[in-house]
């Protein structure tokens, strides 16, 4: 099976993906990928240099991804919460996607300046969201709030996948998992 250039790099990005995605970043290798795409290791390597230029790729669509369905939340307090209910769901559906952008990782931002865009993009929806809602905060304060509500949202998504994962299910659990926007607007949003 033949691809052209442009092609067989999209592939083996969508194949990285896919593994990572049911599997962890950590099942994902040069030799798997090129194999699953039907082409030498070799080839693989003509469109990523290395495993973390695979790795940087998968990142860049996870925080894509995460930012096309955040950037069209406005910053009313219904829809505020909506984006860190979007976020929290992100976490819950793509955990090893959102485990490897999250997570300790070996990647230099520096050396890939889309991914640290996206990345910072992510973070900037949250901060001009937390500005909206207090539009006559010191910056200091607006960051501050903002860090806040990162942290929370993050702390979410471990207690749910966490109690999903030890069997610990509780009303109050189940509660938050199925009414994220009001949980948020009950605590973090508000």
């Amino acid at each position: 099976m033949s691809y052209h250039k442009k092609n067989l790099k999209e592939k083996l990005a969508q194949i990285a993906w896919e593994i990572c995605k049911a599997d962890s970043w950590q099942k994902v290798n040069m030799r798997l990928v090129a194999k699953k795409a039907g082409v030498s290791t070799s080839a693989s390597y003509r469109h990523y240099n290395n495993k973390n230029d695979l790795k940087a790729e998968v990142m860049r669509r996870g925080f894509q991804f995460l930012y096309e369905g955040m950037k069209d939340f406005q910053t009313s307090d219904a829809n505020f919460a909506s984006y860190g209910a979007h976020y929290i769901r992100f976490g819950l559906e793509y955990p090893h996607i959102y485990d490897l952008m999250f997570g300790n990782t070996d990647i230099d931002m520096a050396l890939y300046p889309d991914l640290e865009a996206l990345s910072n993009a992510s973070f900037d929806g949250l901060v001009q969201g937390v500005k909206a809602t207090m539009p006559n905060k010191p910056q200091k304060e607006i960051l501050i709030k903002a860090y806040n509500i990162w942290a929370s949202v993050h702390g979410v998504v471990g207690i749910l996948r966490r109690s999903k994962w030890q069997g610990r299910k509780t009303e109050t659990i189940e509660w938050i998992k199925e009414n994220i926007e009001d949980y948020l607007k009950m605590t973090s949003f508000s």
